[in-house]
């Protein structure tokens, strides 16, 4: 990965935008190529509220139904690196009759094997032996020396990892070995069998194993589909791996050998625990941790619920596991760029991968198989020696001799109720005036939730550098990590062209209402990385993306503010900027969010300042096709526009105009006070954890359904209730008022001119709902509040444009 530094604005744009090219039609919405026609969305908005794991698994559906599966040879090398002649090479040499594998091997089958499916509690005597399993894969001995990246395999069921408001628990973890202060030579199967692990927390976290124990059928491969041992390691096809991935539904087996005797994962008693946290202010609170035997219990219900579940269900919900798990190693903790994890069932097992672009799956497989037993003999190894980068972790995280990885008083930090494991952490840029700089996180300002997308992170650093010269030493900044498309215009050059545009003409308003981009730095990923090696395997199916890194000066978030008024000035400030922007400028920013609108303090006043541009575009160039394989915006701001899969129209201005809208209404009615949420059930809660239909068909009822209720405005916000209504009314209008439209071409005679009865108005402006949702009527009703005008910046602006 080569940093590349963006400066300086792009080619020259006309003042004046144009709209983009559209398909010509008698009547109907606009039809442009700048909104790819997919299911899936580019961000998730954090909830105010603790997160629920039904509401994250309906979100990360759309991530996993549009996965990739690959041969296990192709994951192999593609995914893991492992060398295409890794059979000659020594590292890899690990025999399968050597005493140590052979054993491993025989203990885990005998137990996979040997114990009955699906009741409950049985799938966990799979976790130890498989863990000592994949631990002697990783030398062939089963023993664990002093290096700094040797890694094992540790049984986290029934523990939840900390570090997340949801309680997430793989069956296996695999963490550093140095962690654990192992003595050389020391036997991990005696060692982990006896150690109760606790304090793990995701940014530990370098891999998983989700174990399940129905013969293969919760993978994708039954018993019954034995065909796959007549397949060669090499000799398989992707279609045929794709066929044995499979979610159709897979005959149970009736193979019911006899119970075996369990294998104990752990040993002794353990006391309730007290954790002390410490609280803004000065006051902390202990809070109990519940015991481990409490946590078995909660297990051993989970694992009776899966018991009646179909072939079918099961893959899904293995699959939703497994991607759960990975968002909350890319979600919390330190930042990665990908996850890596392993699916086991019974014999039969699947590789997995994720990260900000694609899913990719191994086929599935039986490690009894011999062929198949060599490759993934060499794949456990390898995985083992994968340095922390290749594991996912962005290289710039700052790892001093065994700092966060690899120390062990990280396990005395508390994450129980703190998911916030990034602060403290210590990374290392290299800027555009040629000073590398270090810089330690003091607090997340917001982190995007969810696997595929942007994946942004906000967060509040001070320079700690000590190269000679550096002028930052001391001082704190506003970062920003990002993963957008390859294809998009960079944030840093958009804003500075915005900026430059607004010094060249005299509109010298509206620098205070944009952010100072202080430097920026472009990472992309060649074919050395895991992403350059699968963008040159999958070409068009896989969004290439970079690692983008803005510094900028610190804004205040919308969060800090007290005064109704001042929200509103805000507002009207950022409907002002946006406009400016698009007509000005040529630019449409796209993703307006709660966590987009900020503002900065100058003078006593406070200015609206509309912030990330990863998802803006240039107006002029939105014809020529997607900049991404995903529609833009975060999924509570939405129009309904956007998340309607019919919609050929494009973004359009009036669908930021919806977002604000949306932003303004949540805060409103989801708020008793700033920073106090309302009581359970909140106000439009669908928005924050529905499906994509789900979501489109609340937001639809409500605009348009004339019994529809009233928002449940807050006393603290009623003022912003006139804005709410008149808004709420016009768009109520303009999406009722449109002309009923067929995409489909009929052959019959007569069947266009339906379409044109009951005196439908075919001159309707689709762009703007017939001016119910344009700047002017826009402009009209936020520019006062409470029966006093707000400041208009932009007093120069034509309102016939």
């Amino acid at each position: 990965m080569e940093p590349s530094p963006e400066n300086g604005p792009s080619a020259h744009l006309p003042d004046i935008p144009k709209t983009p090219a559209q398909k010509q039609r008698t009547y109907g919405p606009p039809v442009v190529t700048s909104t790819p026609q997919s299911n899936t969305y580019g961000a998730h908005a954090k909830d105010e509220v603790p997160q629920r794991a039904s509401v994250l698994n309906r979100f990360l559906e759309d991530d996993v139904n549009d996965r990739v599966v690959l041969t296990l040879n192709d994951f192999a090398t593609v995914i893991l690196g492992l060398p295409s002649d890794w059979e000659v090479k020594e590292n890899f040499d690990l025999s399968p009759e050597s005493k140590a594998v052979k054993d491993a091997f025989e203990a885990y089958l005998k137990v996979a094997e040997g114990v009955p499916t699906g009741q409950g509690k049985r799938e966990r005597v799979l976790y130890q032996p498989l863990a000592n399993l994949l631990n002697t894969l990783r030398n062939g001995t089963g023993l664990v020396d002093n290096g700094i990246d040797e890694k094992l395999f540790y049984v986290q069921d029934p523990r939840p990892v900390l570090g997340s408001l949801l309680s997430r628990k793989p069956d296996l973890g695999g963490i550093y070995a140095q962690l654990l202060q192992l003595a050389e030579n020391r036997n991990l199967s005696t060692y982990l069998a006896k150690k109760k692990i606790v304090g793990v927390f995701w940014g530990l976290l370098l891999f998983f194993v989700e174990i399940k124990h129905r013969n293969g059928n919760f993978i994708g491969l039954s018993a019954s589909n034995g065909g796959i041992s007549s397949f060669g390691v090499q000799s398989l096809s992707r279609e045929q791996s794709g066929a044995l991935s499979s979610t159709e539904t897979l005959p149970q087996s009736d193979m019911h050998p006899p119970a075996s005797a369990t294998t104990s994962t752990s040993s002794g008693k353990e006391d309730l625990a007290g954790v002390t946290i410490h609280q803004s202010g000065g006051k902390d609170m202990t809070v109990e941790v519940e015991t481990s035997q409490l946590y078995e219990l909660k297990a051993e219900e989970e694992l009776k619920e899966e018991e009646n579940l179909t072939p079918t269900q099961g893959q899904r919900l293995t699959r939703i596991q497994c991607a759960s798990y990975a968002k909350e190693m890319l979600s919390n903790g330190f930042i990665r760029n990908h996850a890596i994890g392993i699916a086991a069932d019974s014999g039969v097992f699947r590789f997995q991968y994720y990260d900000r672009s694609k899913v990719v799956e191994s086929e599935a497989f039986r490690i009894a198989d011999e062929e198949w037993k060599k490759l993934f003999m060499a794949m456990v190894c390898q995985l083992n020696q994968l340095s922390s980068e290749k594991l996912g972790f962005i290289p710039n995280l700052h790892l001093d001799d065994f700092d966060y990885l690899r120390d062990p008083q990280q396990f005395a930090q508390d994450f129980k109720t703190n998911p916030e494991g990034l602060v403290g952490a210590t990374y290392r840029f290299k800027c555009s005036d040629g000073y590398t700089r270090l810089f330690v996180i003091k607090r997340v300002l917001y982190r995007a939730e969810g696997v595929i997308g942007r994946a942004s992170v906000v967060v509040e650093v001070e320079c700690v550098c000590t190269e000679s010269g550096c002028q930052w030493h001391g001082e704190r900044k506003v970062i920003k990590i990002s993963f957008p498309s390859r294809s998009r215009p960079p944030e840093d050059a958009l804003i500075r062209e915005a900026r430059s545009k607004a010094e060249s003409t005299g509109d010298l308003w509206a620098l205070d209402h944009l952010p100072q981009i202080i430097d920026s730095i472009t990472i992309t990923y060649d074919e050395s990385t895991v992403q350059g090696r699968l963008k040159a395997h999958l070409k068009e199916k896989y969004e290439e993306r970079v690692m983008r890194v803005t510094i900028l000066e610190k804004l205040h978030p919308l969060s800090e503010l007290e005064n109704p008024k001042d929200f509103a000035q805000v507002f009207y400030d950022i409907l002002q900027i946006h406009q400016w922007l698009y007509e000005c400028v040529g630019i449409l920013h796209r993703d307006l969010s709660s966590g987009n609108i900020m503002f900065r303090r100058k003078d006593g006043k406070i200015y609206g300042v509309l912030n990330d541009f990863d998802l803006s575009s240039r107006v002029q160039n939105m014809d020529k096709g997607p900049t991404s394989n995903h529609r833009t915006g975060t999924r509570p701001f939405m129009s309904i526009d956007l998340l309607n899969s019919n919609w050929e129209g494009g973004h359009l201005y009036r669908h930021d105009i919806e977002s604000l809208f949306y932003i303004m209404l949540c805060l409103a009615c989801r708020y008793r006070r700033p920073n106090v949420p309302t009581p359970e059930p909140r106000a439009y809660a669908a928005w924050f954890s529905g499906t994509n239909q789900q979501v489109f068909t609340d937001k639809h009822t409500f605009l348009t359904d004339p019994l529809a209720k009233a928002p449940p405005i807050q006393p603290h916000f009623a003022g912003f209730e006139p804005w709410l209504a008149r808004i709420h009314t016009k768009l109520h209008s303009g999406y009722t008022r449109r002309p009923k439209y067929s995409s489909g071409v009929s052959s019959q005679p007569g069947i266009q001119s339906a379409y044109d009865e009951d005196d439908e108005d075919l001159n309707f402006d689709w762009s703007t709902l017939n001016q119910r949702a344009s700047y002017k009527t826009m402009r009209s009703i936020m520019s006062s509040f409470q029966g006093k005008s707000l400041e208009t910046r932009w007093a120069s602006w034509n309102p016939e444009h």
